[in-house]
């Protein structure tokens, strides 16, 4: 996701938005991040490719390839344990040494409901200052837009603010400063909710993820504590609801939130 004012900055963590390039060799099959695996079938004149979710969780991806026979790329929506077939593909022997594929955790047909009110990610509404909202100058435009950023000190509890499955998470990171560099280390945790879209709350503290994916939350449960990993300038948290778009893309959507002193300062 992405985030703050001259005094932060944050993006939108490139896990989410992963471009891998396998390494030169022969293979039959490649799989990422204990999501899903691409093959080549053997057993054809026109070798298929064939992509298969390995977890329950869906994930839209695009696969790019000058081996591809129907053109240079092609995209996928998974959702639970399915397996598409995505096309014919030419010189399967050398295809893996041409393949890349973008991928980002959630659902090609979100349709964010407007009528879900959020509650506030961090508790009393009061004490965390909007440091920038909706349209901010620093960098909430384009794909977050609709983000919100929360002055918070390290440590700061962090609730969900709305319920749903958690779909992706880094705890992992230690670093965090004012360079994009930096990007990679922000810890995380995404929720997907029931229309599809997912909750993103990012810049966590080193080891400050208190849920795994694949859990159930509710809304107002602990899900982290706030830190000031990854492409950032001073603490914060970074809330955002986003869809998932093809070629690794992902866009934030306009939200409401519940606390009407929230809305307020968010509006204003």
């Amino acid at each position: 996701m992405t985030i703050l004012t001259s005094l932060l900055s944050a993006v939108r963590h490139p896990l989410l938005v992963v471009l891998l390039i396998l390494s030169p060799r022969v293979a039959a099959e490649g799989c990422f991040d204990n999501r899903f695996c691409l093959s080549v079938s053997n057993d054809s004149d026109r070798p298929q490719l064939k992509v298969t979710n390995t977890s329950t969780l869906p994930v839209v991806l695009t696969v790019y390839s000058d081996k591809l026979a129907e053109g240079h790329h092609v995209t996928a929506a998974l959702h639970g344990k399915a397996s598409q077939v995505l096309g014919p593909v030419t010189h399967a022997d050398k295809f893996w040494n041409s393949m890349r594929v973008r991928w980002t955790p959630g659902r090609l047909d979100a349709r964010h409901n407007p009528d879900v009110h959020y509650a506030s990610p961090l508790q009393p509404v009061g004490d965390y200052k909007i440091v920038q909202g909706f349209n901010g100058n620093y960098s909430h435009s384009g794909a977050s837009r609709y983000a919100v950023d929360f002055a918070a000190p390290v440590g700061t509890p962090v609730f969900a603010a709305r319920g749903g499955v958690v779909i992706a998470t880094k705890a992992d990171g230690r670093k965090g400063g004012p360079s994009r560099k930096l990007a990679k280390h922000a810890n995380y945790v995404a929720i997907l909710h029931e229309d599809g879209t997912t909750g993103e709350y990012y810049h966590l503290k080193y080891q400050g993820v208190e849920v795994s994916r694949g859990d159930s939350v509710a809304r107002g449960q602990l899900i982290g504590y706030s830190g000031n990993t990854g492409f950032s300038s001073m603490p914060h948290l970074h809330f955002g609801v986003y869809v998932a778009k093809p070629h690794g893309k992902y866009q934030s959507v306009p939200i409401t939130f519940q606390p009407s002193q929230l809305q307020r300062r968010l509006t204003d």
